[in-house]
């Protein structure tokens, strides 16, 4: 590589994109990127400006960067459903570099996954059938609207089929594609044009057919889905409904039977049974010929290197336990990860299954819950992973201690981890998040906005307060206090904006904590500084929640947590 990639944070993708396509080897270096590097690379472009580097990506990096791009999700928790248009954009990208070249990486993909986008953008109909179904003597009105309406749709037939375009966007770039598929993949068009008929027929019967058709897709894109869910699976992945349902069975659990328990988690069992069977099934094929073997050339490692500088990539970090007893200028260091760190000098197998642990744990989050309105950044996950298995640390060490006096030290917890899976301390500590988080402070704020309806004159706000307080009741009774999120902004005329900032971040899906109580420090904004990861933190929280709507008070910030340090000598570090 001759030149440097620009490391300006203003540089613009456009000069970056032409600076890379001056590298004089340019064609090894992309097919050398993981598919995720290459997929972070064309985002950062866009990918409306990255035709050139798509053209020279191999299937199997199109493969899976399409598994992460080509679907989407409303919210963390929910399953992921498949972006037609997004799909239709790749297409015009990959037409850029030749419709022969899109037709090739068309029938090199899953043939499932071609036939859901194709479905999703026309209808294919048997033309034979269709006549004859109309040429009868039963032929009525609606056939000859059908007819009118067939003749104002874009169409192009293939053999016995006729293709109709549901939206005229993509239509010409999928036509074309279609047409040179029927020219140099023949077999693989005809396949997948009848299954595209089979699902399209019902759209055109006159009872329930546009149900039907629905119904068909649906059942395509959910084996589509399957099937991605089991690749990313191998790689590590969480579907989005498994992780919801292990954090919304954590949830419900009391803490005590959990504390109690010694049978497995079924959903983790289930995951890491099915990792293990792929890594022994890629292990019986070999290694794969579609990327270069072994570590990255050199160049691939200085072409990163660039990237890290253009700020395209982030720098590789350490990973959480690995980062432990750095210096924090905002909060001690959990226990949890000198504990960590104690096992790896201690028992270095049973460390590397606490990291392999606390890597499910960590895309859990991203897959199944939500953060501050959005999704979990990795390194985010993961220290929120860390603050979890912390609380859940402590509840078992203090059930450990029984009557035992002091606090416990660094090597009882290093102890309990090497005898104890991280997911046990995770289901912990999320149920006590939940409990004495999420359900302490809509169970208090609930009391509260009940007690200042009462004292309210207005009458009118009065019954807004109550409305507001028997709702919150019911979505405690049902266990879901982080439904009454959304209405807490109603609250506005008998609360501060702050508390009402600081109600929300302890009501989220995963509860943290605002800057009303941790000091209101802009440190609290840096990625794993705003994680509860301590009974006492939890205390202080609920001093927080207690306080509010209290005359002459004001809720008190919490004291900073004991320091590890003073935690393995059995001293206070409360000051």
């Amino acid at each position: 590589m001759t030149k440097a990639l620009s490391t300006s944070s203003n540089s613009r993708p456009q000069q970056l994109l032409t600076r890379i396509l001056e590298e004089p080897e340019l064609v090894s270096i992309v097919q050398g990127l993981e598919a995720p590097v290459l997929s972070k690379l064309i985002d950062h472009i866009g990918l409306e400006d990255s035709g050139e580097i798509v053209a020279l990506a191999t299937t199997e990096q199109l493969k899976k960067i399409f598994d992460e791009d080509l679907w989407r999700s409303a919210k963390p928790g929910k399953d992921q459903t498949f972006d037609a248009e997004r799909f239709s954009l790749w297409l015009q990208v990959m037409m850029e570099a030749g419709v022969e070249f899109a037709a090739q990486k068309l029938a090199e993909l899953d043939e499932d996954l071609v036939t859901l986008a194709v479905c999703k953008h026309v209808l294919v109909i048997n033309i034979d059938a269709m006549a004859e179904r109309m040429s009868g003597n039963s032929r009525s009105d609606d056939d000859d609207l059908t007819d009118k309406a067939l003749e104002s749709c874009l169409y192009e037939e293939f053999a016995e089929y006729q293709i109709i375009a549901k939206d005229h966007l993509s239509w010409d770039s999928l036509i074309a594609v279609l047409v040179e598929l029927d020219k140099n993949h023949h077999d693989f068009l005809m396949r997948m044009l009848d299954r595209c008929c089979y699902i399209s027929t019902e759209y055109i019967d006159d009872n329930g057919g546009l149900f039907n058709v629905l119904n068909s897709e649906e059942m395509l894109e959910s084996d589509v889905a399957a099937d991605r869910e089991d690749r990313r699976e191998a790689e590590g992945y969480v579907a989005p409904s498994s992780a919801a349902s292990f954090l919304n069975l954590a949830r419900v659990t009391p803490t005590e039977e959990l504390v109690a328990s010694r049978a497995p988690d079924p959903i983790t069992q289930s995951y890491f049974k099915s990792l293990d069977r792929a890594a022994k099934e890629a292990a019986k094929k070999g290694p794969t010929q579609a990327l270069p073997q072994g570590a990255p050339s050199q160049k691939v490692v200085k072409f990163l290197q660039e990237l890290r500088e253009a700020e395209v990539l982030e720098a590789p970090a350490q990973h959480p336990l690995l980062a432990a007893g750095a210096p924090q200028a905002a909060h001690a260091e959990p226990l949890f990860k000198l504990a960590v760190l104690a096992v790896r000098d201690r028992e270095p197998k049973a460390y590397m299954d606490r990291l392999r642990e606390l890597s499910y744990l960590a895309n859990v989050l991203i897959s199944g819950c939500a953060y501050a309105g959005r999704a979990f950044r990795p390194l985010e996950a993961a220290d929120a992973a860390v603050a979890v298995c912390n609380l859940g640390m402590e509840r078992l060490l203090r059930e450990a201690a029984g009557n035992r006096p002091g606090d416990p030290t660094v090597d009882d917890a290093a102890d309990l981890l090497e005898r104890q899976e991280l997911v046990k301390l995770f289901q912990v500590g999320w149920s006590l998040l939940h409990r004495d988080v999420q359900m302490f402070t809509a169970r208090t704020l609930q009391e509260t906005l009940t007690r200042m309806a009462e004292g309210q004159r207005d009458a009118q706000k009065s019954k807004e307060l109550t409305r507001m307080a028997a709702t919150l009741k019911a979505d405690v009774n049902a266990g879901k206090p982080c439904q009454s999120r959304g209405r807490l902004d109603g609250l506005g005329h008998v609360l501060d904006r702050q508390v009402i900032l600081a109600v929300k971040a302890l009501l989220s899906d995963y509860p943290f904590l605002p800057r009303a109580i941790s000091g209101g420090s802009k440190e609290t904004d840096k990625r794993d500084t705003r994680f509860i990861f301590t009974q006492q933190q939890i205390h202080a929280v609920q001093a927080f929640v207690q306080g509010i709507g209290a005359p002459a008070k004001k809720a008190s910030t919490s004291a900073p947590p004991a320091s590890p340090k003073d935690r393995s000598t059995g001293k206070d570090g409360r000051g």
